[in-house]
């Protein structure tokens, strides 16, 4: 319930002319002042208000503006005799003009500003009249409608008058004729009732105290709406008997929300009730009311529910809700209907399979997607099936389009030898089987790519196909050889020189007859990519042409912000885009080797894209399909027209019909993910200074790489004097006090990437730090395979500073577990893993523990062998000697690290 005050607006009027001078006695409650405002409230629109005088018969007095009071009746002196009525104009509140509105009443509250005597009676009348205007006299006033409102005889109003001033008339009826007739205002007027005797003349205050109409009103709750109503198993309300809500237990909890249009301007209290019935017979089953609650501000509003219990199986139950307000219930809803069954499935799901038969005969490969087909085993009402592999979650859901249907789903095998599905059926009631194992199936080992493009050829215009001797891939366009990623071994080094193709024109490519996988079903597919400067446009490493697009995309973004990207189109038709795009986490890095790999799981739909073993985006593929095009290295189709010529170098292209996973394969510290794999070998040497040399101020780097290291000491006493008493090869002795130490001209690795390093190292007692190897940025070294002095250490280190910036605090150190034997030949190693964010330190090949390395940082300097950079000076001379130094891209494994400790090369 609400009361409003439709306001008349605070004019003048009703005064005297000529020499009459009356006493003003305004009388005051020392209680209670009129009006008494009751919350909300609200003032109405400007109205209007006006009186006219028998004395005066043609004179219009319209909102008169002296302030003065307004009378009403009869008064008479020697000057003259004077009769008046007064006319009010209020506005209708759009707040109470709504269908639902219950107006309780409307009052028209006035303040008496004088009257003739204490105990005089002054009959004061209401009545309802047709409007008036500027123009209104006493001979052309407004006629009544409807005959009188309410009387109010009104006997006090001087100050010592023991009667309130406050005078109240009912205007409930001209209220509700407004609301009735959608009037957007009504007109009252107050009229003595005899209109004879002087002592009936009273006067009203309208400057302090206007006249006021208030309306006591109230808004029940709205009629819920369906869309709110549910039940706590899950479901909103069912409007449609023959199409019941089908639920699975006995105690439901209703739910429903209700609101009222009073709570826009006050708290509003309400409560739900709801009934439910029987429909066969119509027969009442039960009521609940819930607690009051202060609703939302309208236009929201509260959930009230209400718990039903024991309620009938099987039969067809309705159910309803409404509101009360503390004052009025508002409307029911509509009926909703529910069916209650908690009998559950006995069993679960048929499942078979003919890319993977039931039994113990191996079929498949580990991540390749195969079919399986779930049937009702005879539960008819079956509406959805749930299954997990390898765990007895059963929490992949298949829901199905007809009750009790048989479907076939993709299921991918994350690990070889027996497989279980575990699966249970749900029914139209929710009710569930148990989650049980249904099928055993058997999967073979991981398979080897369908194709791998090694690109080693190092000339001509074709690129031969690891895997299948007779596909060739023929290039097409301006295209030539570079150094690669990687290559293969050769002799007592490890080749690179000539081992990926670059192309520069726009349409150079290399291209297959016909495709080498399905791009319906499981795939992954991965090359090493180096991007130049200048690309314009999207760009594609890898693909596989279809009719009218590629069926997968492995490249270049640069519409989407300069980032790697590996997507499909949801279809080969040319009214499409290629909208499915996993995408990198960071902007593409130009002139870097860069690994991309990118996977489809057709059980889950998702696209996945890896970036130098690192997960990225993802996106989902509602629609695989199959491109059955060539398999194209550079560029790739869309619409019809090859496009997106790649710029810049690629190297090692795999394919492979099965989900590439990025975990290991078995539980053990040292296993790694074939996607981890992939990013970080084999490794590429990409420096070794056996430091063998016995004249001269040159060691050679016997890489491919050429990154030969100039020595910076007396070629007399730095050669031939070191000699490693484990391998029996020779070293470099330097002079600590002359600060001596090679370095070369520019930088062998990317530190922002995978990288590992090693060397034979004597170090002679000293009392400071004392660096073997490093890579140097601006200010300090990327990395420092040292013996670290400072900070009470007494240890080998691998270590990283957070960041290329003099002062910069943090650094990251791999610590040996004891300290250094000075005088004794030792083999050092260490290791960054871009893909875990790990640097680890192996002492004579025995791994330290590790630090983790939030974010690693490229250093273009040149290479250090026997000092470092700290702080833009040359800094941690080593003191003693040092033989056979390594630096690789990629992270070589301990039994790598075995190898270069014998003087070998890791067998890639």
């Amino acid at each position: 319930m609400r009361l409003l005050r439709a306001t008349r607006p605070c004019c003048s009027g009703g005064v005297l002319e000529g020499r009459y001078r009356a006493v003003t006695c305004t009388f005051r409650l020392k209680r209670a002042q009129y009006p008494i405002y009751i919350d909300p409230s609200v003032n109405a629109s400007r109205a209007n208000w006006a009186y006219v005088d028998r004395a005066f018969p043609n004179q219009p007095y319209f909102n008169p503006t002296d302030g003065k009071p307004f009378a009403v009746g009869r008064y008479s002196d020697p000057d003259g005799t004077w009769t008046r009525r007064a006319f009010f104009q209020f506005t209708m509140m759009a707040r109470t003009m709504h269908p639902n509105t219950i107006i309780n009443s409307a009052t028209l509250r006035t303040e008496v500003d004088w009257a003739y005597s204490c105990n005089s009676n002054s009959r004061i009348q209401l009545q309802r009249v047709k409007p008036f205007n500027r123009k209104t006299t006493w001979n052309n006033q407004p006629s009544t409608q409807g005959g009188v409102l309410d009387t109010q005889n009104v006997t006090g109003g001087w100050a010592t008058c023991p009667s309130s001033t406050g005078v109240e008339f009912d205007a409930t009826a001209a209220y509700k004729w407004g609301i009735d007739n959608d009037a957007s205002h009504i007109y009252l007027r107050l009229k003595e009732r005899d209109e004879q005797g002087i002592s009936a003349w009273r006067r009203f205050n309208v400057k302090k105290n206007p006249p006021k109409l208030v309306i006591n009103y109230n808004h029940p709750p709205e009629k819920p709406v369906t869309s709110t109503i549910s039940d706590s198993l899950g479901g909103v309300c069912s409007t449609d008997q023959d199409k019941p809500r089908l639920i699975n237990d006995t105690t439901v909890t209703f739910n429903a929300q209700l609101r009222d249009r009073d709570s826009y301007w006050v708290g509003q209290q309400v409560k739900s009730r709801f009934e439910w019935k029987s429909v066969a017979d119509d027969t009442a089953l039960g009521t609940a009311d819930s607690a009051y609650v202060t609703v939302g501000k309208w236009s929201g509003g509260s959930y009230r529910p209400v718990t039903a219990r024991d309620l009938p199986e099987k039969e067809l139950i309705a159910y309803r809700v409404r509101g009360h307000d503390r004052s009025n219930w508002g409307p029911w809803s509509s009926w909703c209907f529910i069916e209650i069954d908690t009998t559950k499935p006995d069993s679960g799901p048929e499942v078979t399979s003919t890319d993977y038969p039931a039994g113990d005969e191996i079929h498949g490969s580990v991540g390749r997607s195969g079919e399986f087909t779930f049937a009702n085993n005879g539960v008819d009402q079956a509406t959805s099936y749930h299954y997990s592999l390898n765990d007895a979650s059963c929490s992949a859901e298949i829901e199905l389009d007809e009750p009790g249907q048989s479907v076939t789903v993709p299921i991918t095998p994350r690990r070889d030898g027996p497989n279980l599905v575990h699966a249970r059926i749900s029914d139209a009631y929710g009710n569930s089987s148990e989650c049980g194992l249904v099928y055993i199936f058997t999967v073979a080992a991981p398979a080897s790519p369908v194709s791998h493009v090694p690109l080693d050829e190092g000339e001509g215009t074709t690129a031969t196909d690891a895997m299948d001797n007779d596909r060739v891939l023929t290039a097409t366009g301006d295209v030539d050889w570079v150094r690669g990623r990687v290559g293969t071994n050769e002799g007592s080094t490890q080749r690179l020189e000539g081992t990926a193709m670059e192309f520069g024109e726009a349409s150079g490519h290399l291209r297959t007859d016909g495709p080498v996988v399905d791009t319906g079903q499981a795939f992954s597919v991965s090359a090493w990519v180096r991007l130049e400067e200048g690309a314009t446009e999207n760009l594609a490493a890898v693909a596989q042409d279809g009719d009218r697009n590629s069926g997968f995309y492995l490249g270049y973004q640069h519409s989407g912000g300069g980032r790697w990207v590996f997507k499909q189109a949801p279809r080969d038709t040319d009214d499409t885009q290629v909208t499915h795009r996993a995408l990198s986490t960071e902007q593409a890095q130009i002139g870097v080797w860069t690994h991309l790999l990118g996977t489809l799981d057709p059980e889950s739909g998702e696209v996945a894209l890896y970036v130098d073993g690192v997960k990225q985006g993802t996106a989902v593929q509602e629609t695989p399909w199959n491109a059955e095009g060539d398999f194209v290295v550079s560029g790739a189709k869309y619409h019809g027209e090859h496009i997106g010529t790649w710029l810049g170098a690629i190297d090692e292209v795999r394919v492979w019909d099965r989900v590439l996973f990025d975990e290991p394969f078995i539980e053990d510290d040292e296993a790694r993910s074939e996607v981890w794999e992939l990013a970080n070998r084999p490794t590429a040497l990409e420096g070794r200074w056996k430091l063998d040399e016995t004249e001269g101020t040159l060691a050679t780097d016997s890489s491919d790489q050429g990154l030969d290291a100039t020595l910076h000491a007396d070629p007399l006493t730095a050669w031939n004097q070191a000699v490693n008493e484990v391998t029996f090869a020779p070293g470099v002795s330097l002079d600590v006090a002359e600060q001596e130490h090679l370095s070369t001209e520019a930088p062998a690795i990317r530190t922002d990437r995978s990288y590992s390093v090693a060397a034979w190292v004597r170090l002679d007692e000293v009392g400071h730090n004392s660096t073997a190897m490093a890579q140097n940025g601006s200010d300090h070294s990327a990395f420092y395979l040292s013996y670290q002095h400072t900070y009470e250490h007494d240890n080998w280190v691998m270590k990283l500073p957070p960041e290329d910036r003099t002062g910069a605090s943090g650094w990251h150190r791999s610590l040996s577990d004891h300290s250094p034997e000075f005088g004794r030949w030792t083999h050092l190693a260490a290791t960054y893993d871009h893909a875990l964010g790990q640097a680890t330190l192996y002492v004579d090949g025995m791994a330290q523990a590790p630090v983790e390395i939030p974010e690693a940082w490229q250093a273009n300097g040149p290479v250090m062998i026997g000092g470092a950079l700290f702080e833009e000076e040359f800094s941690d001379p080593w003191a003693g000697d040092i033989s056979d130094v390594h630096l690789y891209q990629g992270v070589i494994s301990e039994d790598d690290i075995t190898q270069i400790r014998l003087g070998y090369l890791p067998a890639n």
